[in-house]
């Protein structure tokens, strides 16, 4: 986003977005239950979001996922009367994306294919079509 550690002020206004919603009129939030180890639960939501944002892209509407909301999931929980066992992972802010605001310029980069994925006995997979 291009705002220095040093500013402070700054720093503080883009985080205020974040619990703002990034202005967006919609939120979802996603919680899953305490059972076993919880790994294959929040794998099934992790699924869940991708497919929910892949969704709202095929719509013409944008999404952002924000796992800062779940710093706040006691009172997340306690404003939408959520059971205590139930375990806020993150939320979804939603809307029409505003492209002007700066933080949709914003872009991570995705690391090569051959520096995250290994294949077991699948030549040429990854070869240049």
């Amino acid at each position: 986003m291009g705002i220095p550690r040093s500013d402070r002020a700054s720093r503080y206004a883009h985080a205020r977005e974040n619990l703002e919603f990034f202005g967006a009129p919609h939120a979802a939030f996603l919680f899953m239950p305490e059972f076993g180890d919880g790994v294959r639960a929040a794998g099934d939501i992790g699924m869940y979001a991708q497919n929910f944002l892949l969704s709202l892209t095929a719509r013409g509407l944008g999404g952002i996922p924000q796992t800062m909301l779940g710093q706040y999931a006691d009172t997340v929980r306690e404003f939408l009367d959520v059971p205590k066992e139930l375990k806020l992972l993150f939320g979804i802010s939603f809307g029409t994306a505003d492209m002007a605001a700066p933080v949709n310029g914003f872009h991570m980069g995705r690391a090569p294919l051959e520096q995250s994925v290994v294949l077991h006995d699948t030549p040429g997979v990854l070869d240049e079509q």
